[in-house]
């Protein structure tokens, strides 16, 4: 043991003993199956899904490359839509989004949700949870969810959109004054 933590050691003990034994162990394999048909039947993979197919298209999203042009036209260079290279800035723009939206996979994402809930909830909880989204108004209460998430990222995009154009404006005013003083004093 390392001897800073020698002194910790007789504590470590007793809170292992005082501990109930299953306080710090991973849920079990039942509460787990609940928590995955929970995520199945909240349609948390459809969800993630929607976000996912969503997310990886920069059109409209503070990474269009449209928009940050018109942000700042000299932004890419000198290249501009009218450029001949303008398609490959979108395709570049289009492989990011896509690899940054798809760093986690819908399965994960469903996944993440069950860990979650079977090591948050017990089994009296998810077994009631189960019920409800089963019930005819669990199914309804779903659907308008799975309607107010697009929604929502519709809403979240075209606002996220706005607020990064003007901050895009800002930053890259305050970068010319940064590159000024630095062109002026190198240091």
């Amino acid at each position: 043991m390392h001897p800073f933590l020698k002194p910790l050691g007789p504590a470590f003990l007793a809170l292992a003993i005082l501990l109930p034994s299953g306080a710090h162990s991973a849920p079990g394999d039942r509460k787990l199956a609940l928590a995955t048909e929970l995520t199945t039947l909240m349609q948390i993979r459809r969800i993630a899904e929607d976000y996912l197919s969503h997310c990886s298209k920069p059109e409209g999203s503070y990474l269009d490359p449209q928009r940050i042009f018109s942000a700042e036209p000299g932004f890419f260079g000198g290249v501009s839509p009218q450029s001949a290279y303008w398609p490959e800035v979108v395709a570049l723009y289009a492989r990011y989004q896509a690899q940054a939206c798809h760093s986690v996979s819908a399965d994960k994402y469903a996944a993440f949700f069950a860990e979650q809930y079977a090591a948050k909830l017990s089994e009296e909880e998810l077994e009631a949870s189960l019920a409800f989204f089963a019930s005819t108004a669990g199914r309804r209460y779903n659907a308008v969810s799975a309607e107010t998430n697009v929604a929502l990222q519709a809403y979240l995009t075209k606002e996220m959109a706005r607020v990064v154009g003007n901050a895009f404006k800002d930053v890259q005013r305050d970068l010319r004054g940064i590159l000024l003083k630095y062109k002026n004093d190198p240091r």
